[in-house]
């Protein structure tokens, strides 16, 4: 692959406009580049609700947010890319649209994928299928960075709190009247629907196991459009947790994570977040390949992810399928006992 001639005084801008997981695993992204061009400056493309993942970013000198509102969204998002005199542009995450706006902002130097129909949109093209789920999506986004001769190593995803982001956590758990000492763990039920959910029900019963093995405090986030998924769950416990749904914006959820023990969620957004700012995870997967945790795991070392033991779904059919929901199978016990060994960790590196 030809590599880029570059000064070291170029304006990159990265572009990745879908959601808040997405979003979080192409934060590496910008510190690789920044590390390796450190005079050059760094701008961010990305979605309006996702643009407050990357509030107090070292590496990431301006975020730009793509509304994506029709044909005169499209021109106002051109005409805000010429203004900024971009000299590289990084396609993270593909779409025609995107494709285009790039093209017509003028931006010299726009590398996107190769296995796409408007590939001729783009005079750098790195070949990828992502849909193969060879590696990581984190890898994958540093992967991209391939002309412009860096070197692609592992960085962790990472979210940057202020010191008053990091104090509204103990704000937020002593209005909860939850000790310092207290076991806090924060159990986000719901998901972005990409795949099969850990039923309720489950929820319910492993909320109530922690609270009578472990005296845990169980916080319950989501957003608003999730109210009913916590409040059926609340509804199935013998004890209550305390319920934060709909209660805490994006900077919020990210202190208030920041401050717990462990997450345990599904695949979904903040499971990223927690790993973003070092909150160990219990992740709970289905089977279906294309949401597979190789790709879209929490990344790092200390979190658990756990899976129905079945066969891998390539496509899947729900209530047609004759295990379904697999995800019932994964047993409230399983899931406590990964808990019980985070927790451990955790422990035994204090007492260092």
């Amino acid at each position: 692959m030809k590599i880029l001639n570059l000064k070291g005084t170029e304006k990159f801008l990265i572009v990745r406009t879908d959601r808040i997981g997405d979003v979080i695993l192409s934060t590496p992204v910008l510190e690789v580049l920044k590390r390796s061009y450190p005079k050059s400056r760094v701008a961010m493309l990305v979605s309006p609700y996702t643009k407050d993942l990357l509030k107090n970013n070292p590496w990431l000198d301006e975020v730009i947010t793509d509304d994506n509102a029709g044909f005169k969204g499209f021109l106002k998002s051109i005409r805000i890319l010429r203004e900024g005199k971009f000299d590289v542009v990084v396609l993270l995450h593909p779409t025609l649209r995107l494709a285009f706006l790039l093209f017509f902002s003028g931006i010299k130097v726009r590398i996107g994928t190769g296995y796409r129909a408007y590939q001729f949109l783009f005079n750098y093209k790195i070949y990828q299928h992502r849909k193969t789920i060879k590696k990581h999506e984190l890898e994958y986004n540093l992967d991209m960075l391939a002309p412009l001769g860096v070197s692609s190593e592992k960085i962790l995803p990472k979210i940057y709190l202020s010191p008053e982001e990091k104090n509204y956590s103990r704000q937020i758990y002593d209005d909860l009247n939850i000790k310092k000492d207290d076991i806090k763990i924060v159990i986000h039920p719901g998901s972005g629907d990409s795949s099969l959910n850990y039923p309720l029900e489950k929820f319910a019963i492993l909320a109530d196991k922690l609270i009578e093995e472990l005296s845990s405090k169980i916080i319950l986030t989501g957003n608003k459009k999730e109210l009913v998924q916590s409040e059926k769950m609340k509804s199935l416990m013998k004890y209550q947790p305390f319920d934060l749904t709909g209660k805490t914006g994006l900077r919020q959820l990210c202190s208030l994570l920041k401050g717990a023990d462990l997450l345990i969620s599904n695949s979904t957004g903040p499971m990223h977040i927690a790993t973003a700012i070092g909150t160990p995870v219990v992740a709970l997967f289905s089977p279906l390949f294309v949401a597979s945790p190789k790709r879209w795991g929490p990344y790092g070392e200390r979190n658990e992810v756990i899976m129905p033991p079945v066969d891998t779904c390539f496509k899947c059919k729900f209530q047609k399928c004759p295990q379904f929901n697999c995800m019932e199978i994964i047993e409230p016990d399983e899931i406590v006992s990964k808990v019980k060994k985070i927790l451990q960790r955790k422990s035994l590196k204090a007492n260092r």
